[in-house]
């Protein structure tokens, strides 16, 4: 029985499509790790019975407000047999969903009350840039290896101590090698606990974005949607070679509170 758009657009947003943050931008009929999500059944026959004419008119409400419905089959990595994934990935001109705001992004990663937008801009970029060379430098893997998801693994600790050496490598690099600095006050005015803190922040930001989940205690894995919003925004977000990353992060001009806002979508790529 064919739906209208109205119907069908009703049930996919209050049935769990998104929550309202962003964690459940994704649906999977028969997911291959976990249990199905309340209502997530449902939305997943819906779409699968959804004629061509249907999703496309079903975009076109998702437009307005920023996202595309993204469908996967079982060719894709780590999507059981017979099974599908669709994902709401932001659009790369569409202005950002009212869920992901700089000022959201702010609030999560500040660590003491009072400090200044353009520090935690900072300290989020940079540990953002850390994160990419973590599953994607280190590994060798190319940001458009979306099936690459599969095999983006870290631990809290490691991101931790990549940050801290990451620290340390700009304390004895000093401003002498030509690092922006003001980014090297910044970074150099951590103490005690606070880089253990910002990575937290961090990953519960992105873990509430979607992009990551926590497949075990402290460990955690990249999602379908974190890959493939990094391989359709990358080059339109920070425009840094990936390979590059940890040479060149440094050396980025601290950014303004506009250019903060600009890339609310850097989480993917910020967004």
């Amino acid at each position: 029985m064919m739906l209208c758009f109205t119907c069908y657009s009703r049930t996919v947003k209050t049935k769990g499509l998104t929550d309202g943050n962003g964690r459940y931008r994704s649906i999977e009929y028969k997911p291959s790790t976990r249990r199905s999500r309340p209502g997530e059944s449902d939305v997943a026959v819906i779409l699968r019975g959804a004629s061509i004419d249907q999703l496309d008119r079903f975009n076109q409400f998702l437009l307005p407000q920023g996202f595309k419905l993204i469908e996967f089959d079982d060719s894709t990595r780590g999507v059981s047999t017979a099974g599908r994934v669709w994902i709401l990935a932001r659009g790369v001109e569409a202005d950002p969903p009212e869920f992901y705001t700089t000022d959201r992004v702010i609030s999560e990663i500040r660590i003491r009350e009072g400090e200044r937008r353009e520090d935690v801009a900072i300290w989020f970029l940079h540990i953002w840039m850390i994160y990419l060379s973590l599953i994607y430098t280190r590994p060798g893997r190319g940001v458009s290896e979306v099936s690459g998801y599969i095999d983006a693994t870290f631990s809290r600790e490691a991101l931790t101590h990549a940050v801290e050496e990451h620290i340390e490598n700009i304390r004895q690099m000093g401003i002498s090698e030509g690092a922006e600095s003001k980014v090297v006050t910044i970074l150099d005015a951590e103490q005690g606990q606070d880089i253990p803190r910002r990575v937290l922040a961090f990953l519960t930001l992105m873990s509430g974005s979607g992009f990551v989940y926590e497949a075990s205690k402290d460990e955690y894995q990249q999602t379908l949607l974190g890959a493939y919003e990094i391989a359709e925004s990358y080059n339109h977000t920070l425009r840094v070679p990936v390979e590059n990353i940890l040479k060149n992060v440094v050396n980025i001009a601290a950014p303004s509170v506009t250019q903060v806002e600009e890339k609310e979508t850097e989480i993917n790529g910020a967004n």
